[in-house]
């Protein structure tokens, strides 16, 4: 804008166009600085619940990912874990714990497929998961309810 440009703009006028400027760009930083980190896109309430069903064949795993990428009361389905992966990751653990012995013990044929599961919103994950147990090995926790449970693993 040039200086001539700004003649016929009152005094007034130029200082609500420099605060509604100061208000955007504060709004913006803020959004850009206190953004949320752990949040499920279009969920008002933190990204809390860990579900997790257990299968004893990587190929059931699949399967039923597959069944609940299709089932309304399920925003999402990740963390598909085969036996093998689950495995690789438990002993992992267990020896940077200290446990060598547990790690030793550990065998791939007793190890889980898991896939994690992300309720939709307005779904009662707890009752959810409650659902789900009568057909599959779940396993449920609820950060946003029991913090402390959850201290340090995310």
């Amino acid at each position: 804008m040039g200086h001539g440009a700004w003649q016929g703009v009152s005094v007034l006028h130029r200082w609500l166009l420099v605060v509604g400027l100061a208000l955007i760009t504060g709004v913006a930083a803020f959004v850009l600085v206190f953004a949320p980190g752990d949040r499920v896109a279009g969920t008002a309430v933190p990204y809390c619940t860990d579900l997790h069903l257990l299968f004893a064949t990587d190929e059931d795993m699949r399967r039923v990912a597959g069944e609940l990428r299709r089932d309304g009361r399920v925003r999402e389905v990740r963390e598909e874990r085969t036996k093998a992966e689950n495995h690789e990751r438990l002993t992992a653990e267990l020896r940077a714990s200290g446990r060598d012995d547990l790690a030793d013990a550990a065998r791939p044929a007793d190890t889980p497929a898991t896939v994690r599961v992300v309720e939709a919103f307005g779904v009662d994950a707890e009752a959810f998961a409650e659902e789900l147990r009568w057909q599959y090995r779940v396993t449920y926790a609820d950060a946003c309810e029991d913090p402390e449970e959850w201290e340090g693993t995310n």
